[in-house]
């Protein structure tokens, strides 16, 4: 042994374990950032409020509305639509029928935690593509509870919105091609006025055709896009009478001015929109042979009268034929005058297809 030196030699075998131990360090430091990788990309794509918001969206985008409806924190509490005074609120629409858009490119772009006093919730803006056209809508997400490291949400505030309809001249209407009663959804019941709105829960995002198609009423689709959370949305809708319509009320007038008015052999006939001039009573005392006769009848034109229709003021001739004994020379005198007229008249469209007509005089009561 060399003199001067104690220590003891090195051997291989102690060479060979220390690199086998710094390797073994290096591959765990390798696996545990492949776990913690792995573990972020998960919980970014399955466990995060932006995964949660985003998996929302695309239950909407397959129409699966039970799915949707089943995520906690989506279907409203009755506390929270009273205290926007939407507590009767109709959930007619929460139904996959009526998810008819096209929602494409859901892809959520921010995530932020927001404080409000000693409530803590998670914004999350979620970007897509609604029937061709690009939006985003901003979630309120708030943790629920935790199994481990994996976190449950629930929305904190509802991704619903309400639609506030208002049609006139129709109880019947479609959504997305769904056919609704008003009678049906309003609070009232059959007691409904025709003109009480009545609000619809909708899901949001979501884009929704309301319009009217009946044998008396039309009304072309109009389209109401959701993108908030619980907001109201207004909407008021007129209809117009269809062809049918206004040509049976053309006949139901003509009709009534024949067979209610002509068939009354009198100078002033009941209920009707014309009667004799004050010449002829003045020219001699009016025998039994009275007739009338519709020479033109009025043409009609139907206009909007709050829940129903009416006519509006239009004009026609009735013509008077009788025999007048002079007041002078006591001669029976014939007499034929023409008589026109203007009238108006109510119509009232009845839930069994029915049209009923009230005609009046053109600014009588």
């Amino acid at each position: 042994m060399p003199s001067g030196s104690d220590a003891p030699p090195r051997t291989r075998g102690s060479s060979h374990l220390a690199l086998q131990l710094v390797a073994a360090l290096c591959l765990f430091a390798l696996l545990l950032g492949a776990i913690v990788i792995g573990f972020l990309s998960l919980h970014r794509e399955f466990w995060s409020a932006s995964a949660f918001a985003e998996r929302y969206v695309e239950r909407i985008a397959d129409a699966d509305a039970p799915g949707a409806l089943a995520m906690p924190g989506v279907a409203p509490e009755f506390a929270e639509l009273e205290d926007i005074e939407r507590g009767y609120a109709s959930e007619t629409l929460l139904r996959s029928a009526t998810l008819t858009s096209e929602i494409t490119d859901i892809d959520a772009i921010d995530e932020r935690t927001i404080t409000d006093g000693e409530d803590e919730f998670t914004e999350v803006t979620v970007e897509f593509t609604l029937d061709g056209r690009e939006d985003q809508m901003v979630f309120r997400v708030e943790q629920a509870d935790s199994t481990g490291l994996v976190p449950e949400w629930r929305f904190a505030e509802s991704p619903l919105s309400i639609v506030d309809l208002t049609v006139r001249g129709s109880w019947r209407f479609t959504v997305n091609d769904f056919e609704i009663d008003k009678r049906q959804i309003s609070p009232a019941g059959i007691e409904a006025e025709p003109l009480d709105p009545v609000s619809l829960l909708t899901f949001s995002p979501g884009s929704y055709d309301i319009a009217v198609d009946t044998a008396a009423t039309t009304a072309p689709p109009r389209t109401v896009r959701s993108t908030g959370l619980l907001e109201t949305i207004p909407i008021d809708i007129q209809t117009q009478p269809t062809d049918q319509l206004s040509d049976v009320v053309q006949t139901k007038v003509e009709e009534y001015l024949v067979s209610t008015c002509t068939t009354q052999a009198v100078l002033q006939p009941s209920g009707c929109p014309f009667g004799a001039p004050a010449e002829v009573s003045a020219s001699g005392i009016a025998q039994s042979d009275i007739t009338w006769e519709i020479a033109e009848p009025p043409r009609t034109a139907l206009v909007p009268a709050e829940d129903d229709w009416e006519v509006s003021a239009t004009s026609g001739m009735a013509r008077l034929s009788l025999t007048v004994r002079d007041y002078i020379t006591g001669a029976f005198v014939p007499v034929e005058r023409d008589v026109y007229f203007t009238m108006v008249a109510d119509v009232d469209v009845r839930d069994d297809g029915t049209v009923h007509i009230t005609i009046d005089r053109a600014g009588d009561g």
